[in-house]
């Protein structure tokens, strides 16, 4: 009987040994059978839940249109994303002018687009990957999250995040580089500043951190440069967009005030407002407040345990990839998990970095890909309508995105490195 495998991944290596899985227990069979059912209901959303991405679609094409007129961004019209998010933006929309400028052609290129990234992604992941786990960790999270995966710009982010961890112990300046474009495309990626820092400092690695701040200032440079020349004025004001946001309905805390409806303990009503929906509650002005507080405290904590893991770790041999991106994963989870805005595609930022965790981390976060296509675009207007059903799941999911970021602590504190994923870094070019 010939192999189970896809060209180029080898997943099993004897169909017999994937038979015997699977009989071994009942359990296998029902969680195999789970995946088909999943797979076969997300293909579903594919086809039949598109209307759900046409706001943003539609917004991104607008853009690519205005600029392919003449206009310039930031000058003659505002964007709610940073500068260099019009990269992914653009290209689709010079591309589809070969299929005639319709919204059909802008989105067909869109999706090859994410697509080539994709590819991209699992090219570096094969590179560094030397158990040979990673890739199709990445590869089968990936499809799992395909209903939001193509539509989204944020691939692109997520690649240059990769590339900067990749690159930062060998290639410090195309690092900082890196880094600073993924900054400049959707500023989560801002969070790991100062985790290269620490790593490069506990790795006594002075002149590595000198040429990722080189590399950083460099692209620094040419973005205030390019600002200055064109007449950019309103470059900053998509922060000042993002601060006026509330509570997004699926986030950490619009879940926890979900629940709290639910059980007649608050009142609360459902707005569109900054293109998503946002919870309007008596609490709402104490809940932000709280957020303030807790992310410069959380983030003060996080800093002084990874300079504590880095420091035992540095004593005991050198800081190893897997442990820097584990660090890079918690670092941007707990971007996430804090922030008041908690759209689906930010778990696209952890879809390269997660695969080469423990065994553990990968099944939780493959779980919450699935909750989260389930959730958007599959049955959002039942949360919206604020349906028991709909805000377990959303808080279940959100439960797992807690254990998630355990795993990745406890895999960053762990003196040896079980069941997980052996890494090697990049060579020099």
């Amino acid at each position: 009987m010939s192999e189970f495998k896809i060209p180029g991944v080898q997943l099993v290596a004897d169909n017999a040994v994937l038979r015997k899985c699977l009989t071994k227990s009942p359990r296998h069979v029902l969680v195999l059978s789970a995946i088909l059912v999943y797979l076969a209901v997300e293909s579903y959303y594919l086809l039949f839940r598109f209307h759900g991405h046409i706001q943003d679609l539609s917004l991104y094409q607008s853009v690519a249109l205005k600029i392919m007129n003449g206009q310039v961004p930031y000058r003659d019209f505002r964007i709610e994303y940073p500068l260099f998010s019009i990269i992914p933006i653009l290209l689709p929309g010079v591309l589809s002018q070969l299929g005639g400028g319709s919204f059909e052609s802008y989105v067909c290129w869109f999706i090859v687009q994410n697509l080539m990234l994709g590819a991209a992604m699992a090219w570096i992941i094969n590179r560094l990957d030397a158990s040979g786990s990673a890739l199709p960790r990445f590869l089968i999270a990936t499809l799992f999250f395909l209903p939001i995966f193509l539509f989204r710009f944020d691939p692109f982010p997520a690649l240059l995040t990769l590339l900067a961890i990749a690159y930062v112990s060998r290639q410090p300046f195309i690092s900082g580089m890196s880094l600073m474009v993924s900054i400049a495309a959707k500023l989560y990626s801002i969070v790991l500043i100062p985790v290269f820092g620490v790593y490069c400092i506990f790795n006594r690695n002075g002149r590595g951190l000198f040429r990722l701040a080189a590399g950083a200032c460099c692209i620094c440079a040419a973005i205030f440069g390019c600002i200055a020349w064109i007449g950019m004025d309103a470059a900053s004001d998509f922060m000042y967009y993002h601060m006026l946001r509330g509570i997004q309905i699926e986030s950490l805390a619009g879940g926890v005030l979900l629940l709290l409806e639910q059980t007649g303990l608050i009142a609360l009503d459902v707005k569109h407002s900054f293109g998503a929906m946002h919870l309007v509650t008596p609490l709402s002005g104490a809940v932000l407040q709280c957020i303030n507080i807790l992310i410069p405290a959380c983030f003060l904590a996080m800093m002084i345990f990874l300079c504590l893991t880095f420091y035992r770790a540095q004593a005991s041999g050198c800081i190893t990839f897997r442990r820097l991106n584990a660090a890079a994963a918690a670092q941007i989870l707990l971007f996430i998990l804090l922030n008041k805005v908690l759209s689906p595609q930010y778990l696209i930022w952890l879809l390269p970095l997660i695969p080469f965790c423990r065994v553990r981390a990968s099944l939780i976060f493959t779980v919450v890909l699935m909750l989260t296509v389930l959730i958007f675009p599959g049955h959002y207007y039942s949360l919206i309508s604020k349906q028991l059903q709909m805000v377990v799941i959303l808080n279940i999911r959100n439960g797992l995105l807690i254990g998630l970021f355990w795993e990745l602590v406890s895999d960053i504190a762990s003196v040896r490195n079980r069941r997980g994923v052996s890494a090697r870094q990049i060579p020099s070019a």
